[in-house]
């Protein structure tokens, strides 16, 4: 599986990592600090054979995209193993979904998964995944506590490979 994802400025990857690791220390469940799973908005999640042929797509999006505002306002779980945090679908991020659709779903032998298209799309950040049920039950009382709305801005996007995480190619977007 190969995503295409929306990256965050500094103060809001130090804000989400701080969770994340809260997280990982109160429930026991490193898998997102142990595969350097970095905090990401998955635009688009597909299958091909040949990533390094969506690099010069990559370089047509960072000129037709750019930075923008999200509000990370809300927590929720994907049962029975992932907790992450949604933000406000507003006009930037359905953009920048329906461009990134556009400019990938013609690309060769490629399989866009159904969860990821523009109009069937839930945007989220993981904030841990493979928590068993008590692991998932230490993550909520923990983000109870420790979650606030975070005002967050997109400043790349990037192509990676999924478990491990490896980015093929990220680019700074103007």
């Amino acid at each position: 599986m190969y995503l295409i994802s929306a990256y965050f400025d500094e103060s809001t990857n130090r804000q989400l990592r701080r969770i994340i690791d809260g997280i990982a220390a109160c429930s026991g469940n490193d898998f997102m600090t142990a595969h350097k799973v970095p905090p990401h908005l998955t635009i688009t999640a597909f299958e091909t054979r040949d990533p390094n042929g969506l690099v010069p797509v990559m370089n047509i999006l960072k000129e037709e995209l750019s930075c923008g505002d999200v509000r990370l306002i809300s927590i929720g779980t994907f049962l029975p193993y992932v907790m992450y945090v949604t933000p406000v679908l507003n006009a930037y991020l359905q953009d920048m979904a329906v461009k990134v659709h556009e400019a990938v779903k013609d690309c060769g032998n490629i399989s866009i998964s159904k969860y990821y298209q523009p109009t069937s799309w839930f945007p989220h950040t993981t904030l841990a995944k493979t928590l068993e049920k008590e692991q998932m039950r230490q993550a909520f009382l923990y983000l109870q506590e420790h979650f606030g709305p975070i005002k967050g801005r997109v400043v790349e996007l990037g192509l990676a490979r999924t478990n491990p995480h490896e980015d093929i190619v990220r680019v700074k977007l103007r």
